[in-house]
């Protein structure tokens, strides 16, 4: 059987610290022989790299895969064939706490969004996004497993499919939301609802 060399492409591969992270770091070690790997959790900063270090990168692709690291585009720029992000939230939810917002207002589909970077955050270029129906009794909690399993599928295939091939990515017709949904906001928002309806499923 023929063996076949990792693709050679200089990769950034940007993740926070959670298990589908772990297993798309995992996948990316396999398909690339020229992988950094930064990893940035707003969540757990005792864990972070150095931004620092990324100051004199260059190279062919920057992957932000579940990354919550917001490059500043003198960083992406240097991305010599593209610098991509998966953000686990369809087009309409820009930002953060999208799951929530989906399961309070009852929304019926769900999806995860690869888009191009761009210097405002969730607004590049949409390259696709994986979509998939919501189940009557799901969660906020359990809408999170979800499309971690959609994203880490979506992430695999474009690099599989597009990345390693030298295919040009696709280009979706689908836009954002005008609405970017901020951290400040979603604490407040939460404490609102927990005070109307505090058995709602979006606190599952």
């Amino acid at each position: 059987m023929k063996n076949v060399e990792p693709c050679q492409d200089k990769v950034l591969l940007s993740v926070c610290k959670m298990d589908w992270c772990d297993i798309g770091v995992e996948f990316a070690k396999t398909v690339f022989s020229n992988l950094e790997v930064f990893k940035w959790d707003d969540h757990d900063t005792s864990e972070n790299d150095d931004p620092a270090r990324l100051r004199d990168w260059e190279g062919d692709w920057i992957i932000s895969y579940r990354g919550d690291y917001i490059f500043p585009k003198e960083i992406y720029s240097r991305a010599r064939k593209g610098a991509i992000n998966f953000h686990p939230a369809p087009p309409k939810y820009r930002g953060l706490g999208s799951q929530f917002y989906a399961i309070y207002y009852g929304d019926e589909t769900y999806g995860s969004t690869c888009h191009h970077l761009a210097p405002s955050v969730d607004s590049g270029q949409i390259i696709n996004v994986a979509r998939f129906n919501v189940a009557p009794a799901e969660t906020a909690s359990s809408l999170r497993l979800h499309v971690g399993a959609y994203c880490l599928q979506q992430y695999i295939e474009l690099v599989t499919d597009y990345i390693v091939r030298g295919r040009p990515l696709p280009q979706s017709t689908e836009h954002w939301g005008e609405r970017l949904y901020k951290q400040a906001e979603l604490k407040p928002w939460m404490e609102k609802v927990r005070r109307e309806e505090p058995d709602h499923r979006c606190f599952k």
